[in-house]
């Protein structure tokens, strides 16, 4: 009789032990499946900046390229004015 008691406070004191644990368990679960979702959300908000960057990246090059081709022609006319004045 005292074995079958014995069986049965040590299996209520397994119980006891094992509740916390689960809800600490269930509970970090929940943080980091809060986490993986916060995480998420900021790579995504970082790939469209990367994105937005890109883009301005190639408009600056291609208005860099064009300024450089106006310049390159204006010169151009200035050096070809200057010869034409030279020559008279």
């Amino acid at each position: 009789m005292f074995t079958k008691l014995k069986e049965f406070c040590s299996f209520k004191k397994e119980k006891q032990k094992t509740m916390p644990e689960t809800t600490t368990t269930t509970r970090t679960t929940r943080q980091l499946n809060k986490q993986i979702k916060s995480q998420s959300e900021e790579i995504a908000r970082l790939r469209d900046r990367i994105s937005n960057l890109r883009d301005d990246v190639a408009v600056m090059e291609r208005t860099i390229t064009q300024f450089q081709t106006k310049v390159q022609e204006d010169m151009t006319t200035v050096f070809d004015g200057l010869k034409t004045l030279s020559d008279r």
